[in-house]
């Protein structure tokens, strides 16, 4: 009897690490799928090529439209293991004979029974070809199945209008309001999924938040008008004043390295990354609250606590992400969330996507768009935990 009760506890465990292990191997193996593609694409460089055939368009690459390959160089079956390479120049998809000392931007799409990594890199003939790249040791794509993946319990309120549209996973699914109305639906519980099978991601490696972890970084000019391919690093203590204005239109793909000790709350009347393409990347080193505008495509990383407060939307493409508390007090549209602890949306439209390693609670409206996660150059780094 005791034998039997031991066992009995010992199943659950052992069909965790099971599935844990087997979901290890697949982005293992993706991650090795993508690294066989950008080495085919910079021997293909090297070897001067014109044979492009192989590779697949950057439009098809953000589309999902995928010439899939085999790590024998075949196609195969998209179910299985294969990778798939977009190599451009001058941002046109690449044809031709390839020339020396000319920037080439590679992407190499691995892929694993549904899990998906990505290495993008701009090489240029004469590099040593090793994948990656930053100085934060690479980054790679996430894929999340649904609106909320949670760690912990899930709150949702009574004020949502329509349908969720993604589904919401969780340990627990319960509301404010014994008598909301949503759990009273089976168009609404069809959504609430249960435990979060995959392995959620959420902490960002301390490197991230390392200034030389960039190179090179010049100072931000005092008017904040940010120029073409610079990374920048802002000492916050030198903020003349709240309200200002950060115009990184031009910054697609550039990182902004933030050193807010002394800035803990900030005004803005407008935070504008590009319209179009990659985002601007901005690091926060410590905790932050943020009132004002937030437009274009951004990426936020935090090393702390992080709030936005109801003193203007985020618009375009926003994707915040912290090892410490998240507090949406303002509408996003289009956004992702991920937090190392806990989420709380206030009486706000929340659209987009969202993973939380504690508890997520929202007391406005939330709907499901994968806008962020597809858009290019929102990746996230490699080696969260």
């Amino acid at each position: 009897m005791f034998l039997m009760i031991i066992a009995v506890a010992w199943l659950p465990m052992l069909t965790t690490e099971k599935t844990a292990a087997a979901s290890d191997y697949r982005e293992q193996q993706a991650w090795y799928a993508a690294e066989a593609g950008y080495k085919r694409a910079v021997a293909a460089l090297e070897n001067k090529n014109n044979d492009w055939g192989w590779i697949t368009k950057d439009a098809d690459i953000q589309t999902s439209n995928f010439l899939h390959l085999g790590l024998d160089r075949g196609k195969v079956d998209q179910e299985k293991i294969w990778y798939a390479v977009g190599i451009m120049k001058d941002a046109l998809d690449l044809s031709g004979t390839s020339e020396d000392n000319v920037a080439y931007q590679i992407t190499s799409v691995g892929s694993c029974q549904g899990i998906r990594k990505v290495i993008r890199k701009v090489y240029t003939l004469g590099d040593n070809g090793e994948s990656g790249g930053g100085g934060s040791g690479g980054e790679e794509t996430l894929d999340l199945p649904g609106l909320v993946q949670a760690g912990g319990d899930v709150k949702v309120s009574d004020r949502q209008e329509g349908l969720f549209g993604g589904d919401l996973y969780g340990s627990k699914f319960h509301s404010d309001n014994n008598n909301s109305w949503i759990f009273d639906k089976p168009e609404y519980t069809a959504y609430m999924k249960g435990t979060y099978a995959g392995t959620l991601k959420t902490y960002i490696p301390d490197s991230i938040f390392l200034k030389n972890s960039y190179s090179p970084l010049v100072d931000i000019p005092a008017d904040l008008v940010l120029e073409f391919g610079k990374n920048y690093f802002w000492d916050m203590s030198k903020l003349n004043s709240d309200w200002f204005v950060l115009h990184a239109e031009k910054s697609s793909g550039q990182v902004i390295f933030i050193d807010n000790k002394t800035a803990k709350n900030i005004k803005t009347n407008g935070i504008f990354g590009p319209s179009t393409g990659k985002p601007v990347t901005l690091i926060f080193t410590d905790n932050i609250t943020i009132g004002g505008n937030i437009k274009g495509n951004v990426r936020m990383f935090f090393a702390n606590n992080f709030t936005l407060e109801n003193s203007g939307d985020a618009a375009g493409l926003i994707m915040i992400m912290a090892n410490g508390q998240i507090t949406i007090e303002a509408s996003v549209e289009d956004g992702f969330l991920s937090s190392d602890k806990n989420i709380t949306i206030s009486n706000q439209l929340f659209r987009g996507q969202i993973q939380v390693k504690g508890n997520f609670t929202t007391n406005g409206t939330i709907h499901y768009s994968n806008a962020v996660l597809s858009a290019p150059g929102f990746t996230v780094p490699k080696g969260m935990n």
